[in-house]
């Protein structure tokens, strides 16, 4: 579940380096395990966000939601929301980057179409862990897509992108599979829906009435209600180390619960 939500939090941000504005982005999330979600964004020239829900029967509460703000006027900033609560907390986006010190060996398999979607299949390796890419670069205005938010390096995996791109590989992503052990299970991602959309900057600005939360990251979000639970910076934080110890408590502690 760890290897999961991180995946998850790097293609978000892989994704929102590709797009501009008038824009509206979902995919559907799918696990052997019986974890089911969505992931939905909304992409303008005020800035973009995007909202994360998982199904997981195992953990109390169900799941886990995970809602983010991103401002063009400040780019450094990542705003968490809480619904909730009715409050937002703040992260500097170099404080939850953290050095990506994995390996990527690209493997292109050729061109496939997805979900209507001419798509370049890619098998990506990094240590022990393989996913299996189909992007496409046959969405309308991608190449301004691939334009925005380019001064934001910082953003998602550079090295994973680079990679990609050297390989020719490089695209909106359609669809993905990670592929896990026996405990950890496969985990899909595919690209359900793509509509262009007006919005206002308003639709990007904190929601009125909403207070800033003192409990940094974890407040914004309806994980901090589950003990042990991380959000996606604080995961990113981690050292691997750190995650790996992190996951094995979690699964220890909600491993063997069952939804109520």
């Amino acid at each position: 579940m760890q290897k999961f939500i991180l995946i998850i939090s790097a293609v978000c941000l892989s994704v929102l380096t590709n797009a501009q504005n008038g824009a509206y982005f979902e995919y559907k999330i799918s696990s052997s395990k019986g974890y089911t979600g969505a992931m939905k964004i909304n992409f303008s020239e005020f800035g973009h966000s995007n909202e994360f829900n998982m199904v997981v029967p195992q953990m109390p509460g169900g799941g886990i939601m995970n809602k983010s703000l991103y401002m063009k006027s400040a780019p450094d900033v990542i705003y968490m929301i809480n619904d909730k609560n009715k409050s937002y907390s703040e992260s500097k986006k170099s404080d939850v980057q953290s050095e990506d010190k994995k390996n990527y060996t690209i493997k292109k398999v050729g061109e496939e179409t997805v979900n209507g979607y001419k798509c370049v299949h890619a098998i990506i390796t990094s240590d022990k862990e393989t996913q299996d890419v189909w992007n496409t670069k046959d969405i309308k205005d991608f190449n301004k897509y691939n334009e925005a938010f380019a001064t934001n390096k910082r953003s998602g995996s550079v090295k994973r992108d680079q990679a990609l791109k050297d390989a020719g590989c490089d695209g909106i992503m359609v669809k993905m599979l990670h592929k896990g052990g026996d405990r950890e299970g496969d985990m899909t991602m595919e690209l359900v829906k793509v509509e262009k959309k007006n919005y206002s900057k308003s639709d990007f600005d904190i929601p009125v009435g909403y207070s800033k939360s003192g409990g940094g990251a974890n407040a914004g979000s309806a994980a901090g209600a589950v003990p042990g639970m991380k959000t996606q910076e604080e995961i990113m934080k981690m050292t691997p180390e750190e995650r790996a110890k992190w996951a094995e408590e979690m699964k220890k502690q909600y491993g063997g619960q069952q939804k109520k």
